[in-house]
């Protein structure tokens, strides 16, 4: 490229990638005011006298670019030499192919020689950047991947080498070859699943790759508490898309996660929370732990392999769907059916890993054939008698084998199906529940009929709907919706005394078990009941059996904005482990802290002995390891108290 060429190509965007806005600014304001002369220039290279500086600009790009003052990289007076550039360049310069279509022009080997050893990094990085963003900028293009700081800005005419990447040097190829690999699926030449890997088999996790996540885990807390998080950050990260990584999808997402929360930490974002920190790292330090001695066991790998048994026959109530979708980029359709007799839940469905066949979609799925029949939208609301069907040992039914029969729905609880008491119904979810790090496997699906339902509220902070529901004894528990569900709102408020059962999905999120509301059952005359599925048929709701004032209901009547006063965490033992959580953190923070001996001793006279030896342990030891266990021990205890 000529030296023209690549001074056309670095407008302000460009700059601003390489240095920052702020002195992009100023040099523009200090070319406007005449600080800048073109001494010589050609094709090759030229000189610039920049405010009493002496700089050189090659047309191998701005990165080799010297200047006489004394600052490193790219300086104001290269900037300043560059607006001169501009202004001073030939009218007769040539026009370079623009960037996504010069990446689109490459081959695979071409990107796999520029990643080099990063390759199956850079593959792993673009299967789970499904959330980029690409912005062109004339001939240039922007792509900046959810889980890095900077973005990637592909020069017209520069190819891979001359893409301009702010962040860590040891993360720049990586990141840059990811960025490209995602170009060339959104314009069409590669899909991300079409690309081999350098290693065929996913290596299975030794311990020493473990340990080396440990000492990442513990760098990160210690330099999230006490300054100095940016280099542990980008090892957690490196280890997270490593191949041993892939592995073990649930320890990806959470070092994942625990990334981008050092990163809102050191911005001071307002959703940092310390807690929520804290808690997600001893959980990923444990998963560690546990994996040390069940690097096989899936449901602490999460990996989506299952091995299904053949079954003749079974009768299923089909009561709700759901679509999901995980921070990685993975997402799917999740339907749930209730096997009447059997006292248990079934559930099947059809999912994809981030940056896997970019044309599935859960709506898609909901509108496909299920079980070699009706479509599956059809089924929801339904008693399906299956016959000759494939499941896996957790009761997951294979969506493509098999044929059925369906009818009308039966009394649900007749069946079994539903609870009308909070207390077996807490009961019931403790029970299904599995413990310790096996807790988070699956969300438990649970069917609730309400007495009564309450009116809805917006919580500001965790940004979603609450609804409080009573059962036949008047006890009460709290749904909660998700944020942008307004015309389900809308629907639960005005028609409340149609509502027959709601089926809801008891998850942990923050400490606090919560149930999320899937669907939701009305009777519409006599026995018959439609089900209403939150996440898939919210578009449906105008042309509902329920008429249009549902609609209006909501700005009417809900306060949306209202925000429910913050509380206590109910029950001693709850409260106490909160604050060994803020604790905790001061200790990180300080060195110490003054309420460590008065928690152990009330740990002591709740007979919680091990959190107590723990906490005595931190106070004598205060390290982010010892932090870590007893952050663990302290959520473990309040999620179980929980389910009492």
């Amino acid at each position: 490229m000529s030296l023209s060429d690549l001074i056309a190509v670095h407008d302000e965007a460009a700059l601003a990638a390489l240095a920052s806005l702020g002195i992009v600014r100023r040099a523009k304001r200090d070319f406007e005011a005449g600080k800048a002369a073109v001494v010589s220039r050609d094709e090759a290279a030229a000189t610039v006298i920049a405010d009493g500086k002496t700089v050189t600009i090659p047309a191998s790009g701005l990165t080799a670019a010297t200047c006489g003052c004394p600052a490193t990289g790219v300086c104001r007076h290269i900037l300043l030499a560059v607006f001169a550039l501009r202004e001073d360049a030939p009218d007769n310069a040539a026009s370079v192919r623009s960037a996504p279509d010069e990446l689109h022009a490459l081959n695979e080997a071409e990107v796999h020689k520029f990643a080099g050893a990063d390759w199956d990094k850079a593959i792993n990085l673009a299967r789970i950047s499904g959330q980029a963003t690409l912005t062109e900028d004339g001939a240039n293009l922007s792509v900046q991947l959810p889980d890095a700081e900077f973005p990637v800005v592909f020069l017209a005419g520069q190819g891979l080498t001359g893409a301009i990447f702010k962040g860590p040097k040891t993360a720049k190829r990586r990141t840059i070859a990811a960025a490209a690999l995602i170009v060339r699926q959104h314009t069409g030449a590669q899909r991300l699943d079409q690309i081999a890997q350098d290693d065929a088999k996913v290596e299975q996790m030794s311990p020493l790759f473990l340990r080396s996540v440990q000492d990442a885990i513990v760098a990160l807390v210690a330099g999230v508490f006490r300054g100095g998080a940016v280099v542990a950050e980008d090892q957690v990260f490196d280890l997270s898309i490593s191949a041993r990584a892939q592995s073990a999808p649930r320890l990806t997402a959470l070092l994942r996660g625990l990334v981008q929360q050092s990163r809102q930490g050191r911005a001071h974002h307002i959703d940092f929370r310390e807690d929520r920190f804290l808690a997600d790292a001893s959980h990923a330090y444990a998963l560690t732990k546990a994996l040390e001695r069940h690097p096989e066991n899936t449901q602490l790998t999460g990996t989506l392999r299952r091995n299904y048994r053949d079954r003749d026959a079974l009768d299923l109530i089909v009561l709700g769907a759901a679509q999901w979708k995980a921070a990685s980029g993975a997402r799917g359709l999740r339907i749930y059916g209730c096997a009447p007799g059997e006292n248990a839940w079934y559930t099947t469905g059809q999912a994809r890993a981030a940056g896997m066949d970019p044309s599935f979609s859960p709506r898609n799925a909901y509108d496909a054939p299920l079980w070699n029949g009706n479509i599956s939208r059809e089924l929801i609301g339904t008693m399906v008698h299956l016959r000759h069907t494939r499941i896996s040992e957790d009761n997951q039914i294979a969506w493509d084998h098999g044929s059925h029969d369906r009818g009308p729905m039966p009394d649900l609880m007749d069946a079994g199906a539903g609870f009308r008491s909070w207390a077996e119904a807490r009961a019931d979810i403790a029970r299904r529940s599995p413990v310790g790090l096996q807790k988070t496997a699956a969300p438990i699906p649970i069917l609730l009929t309400p007495l009564h339902v309450g009116d809805a509220r917006f919580h500001e902070i965790d940004q979603c709907y609450e609804v409080t529901i009573a059962d036949k004894d008047h006890a009460t528990m709290t749904i909660t919706l998700p944020s942008d569900q307004h015309g389900t709102i809308a629907l639960l408020q005005s028609h409340r005394t149609a509502i027959h059962a709601m089926l809801c999905e008891a998850t942990v999120t923050d400490l606090r078990r919560r149930l999320n509301l899937i669907s939701v059952l009305f009777k519409v005359g006599g026995n018959s009941l439609e089900v209403v599925n939150i996440t898939l048929d919210q578009p449906q709701l105008k042309k509902s059996a329920f008429g249009s004032r549902a609609l209006s209901f909501l700005k009417n009547t809900v306060k949306i904005g209202a925000v429910r006063p913050s509380t206590q965490p109910a029950g001693q033992i709850e409260a106490l482990c909160h604050s060994v959580l803020d604790a905790t953190a001061e200790t990180l923070r300080f060195g110490q802290s003054e309420d460590l001996a008065e928690l152990s001793q009330r740990s002591d006279g709740l007979q919680l002995a091990l959190l107590a030896k723990g906490l005595r342990h931190l106070t004598q030891d205060p390290t982010a390891d010892q932090a870590l266990r007893v952050v663990y021990l302290a959520t473990q205890i309040a999620l179980a108290t929980q389910m009492r």
